[in-house]
């Protein structure tokens, strides 16, 4: 997977700065940042990056700094994975479960071991969405039940649901590369899901969860169509986005006959849990 970088100079670079950047770059599809002595560098897949698109994002709020400036260049080709295999470490989740690659040993002492070679996607456990979902997963009864996995990456929730008890699960994301990964991942860990590529017009069927872990507006894009494939009474499980987009994507679940039923929060970054009260 090709991802571009965006370098953001700017006086004076203060924490609180870089904090409102980076949730002003994570609306719009930036999902890694790095800070810097002089600012931020914050990364996005090349086929979602827009320049125009990042000058917007941030031009509501360039007369807080004294200079600004924004440079953006495709990342060179390389070993991605051999980069992450160098600083790849195991990730607990909840003290239940553990997530960690192909050449760490297995733990016993977790309820769930899986096993993610990322290969580019996104979701290794590392960042805070992912751990705050499968927090909330350990609160659903999955026992049975048929699961979506909308935007998958790695496979990660998929699998997690998979190994808490779901009978079917489907995983969809519109890029190739996380297709494989996450076809690579689950006969890793010994679990059947179904994989399909392409984005929310390839939902089909019902469900009883829907799991989704994209950014904020993606998530109020797709929520009708979520609610849609939602069976009264079912789980829909969001993160992606910060505690302060909470209001906007409860407004909207509001709407769409979803009631908020938990929220958990990690470093800005929030998780919410709906369940359907009535057929729309």
């Amino acid at each position: 997977m090709q991802y571009t970088e965006t370098q953001l100079t700017f006086s004076p670079a203060t924490p609180d700065n870089r904090e409102i950047l980076t949730a002003l770059l994570a609306e719009i599809g930036y999902d890694s940042f790095m800070e810097t002595p002089t600012g931020l560098s914050a990364y996005i897949q090349t086929a979602l990056f827009d320049a125009a698109a990042t000058e917007a994002a941030v031009e509501p709020v360039a007369a807080i700094f004294e200079s600004l400036r924004i440079d953006s260049n495709p990342m060179p080709d390389k070993d991605w994975n051999a980069e992450w295999e160098k600083s790849f470490t195991p990730i607990t989740v909840a003290g239940r479960c553990r997530i960690r690659a192909p050449f760490h040993e297995y733990d016993a002492n977790y309820q769930l071991d899986i096993i993610i070679e990322p290969k580019m996607s996104f979701g290794t456990g590392h960042h805070a969405t992912t751990t705050l979902m499968i927090q909330q997963m350990f609160d659903i009864d999955l026992e049975g039940k048929t699961v979506l996995d909308m935007g998958c990456g790695t496979g990660v929730l998929a699998i997690a649901a998979k190994k808490l008890g779901a009978q079917n699960v489907m995983a969809i994301d519109i890029d190739h590369w996380s297709v494989e990964n996450t076809q690579e991942n689950a006969a890793s860990n010994n679990v059947a899901l179904t994989v399909i590529e392409g984005g929310v017009e390839a939902i089909s069927g019902r469900f009883d969860v829907i799991l989704a872990n994209i950014n904020r507006n993606i998530l109020l894009e797709q929520m009708p169509t979520y609610s849609t494939a939602l069976n009264a009474g079912g789980t829909l499980c969001l993160s992606g986005f910060y505690s302060a987009d909470l209001d906007i994507i409860n407004n909207q679940a509001k709407q769409l006959g979803l009631q908020l039923a938990k929220t958990v929060e990690q470093n800005d970054w929030v998780s919410a849990r709906f369940i359907k009260t009535e057929t729309k």
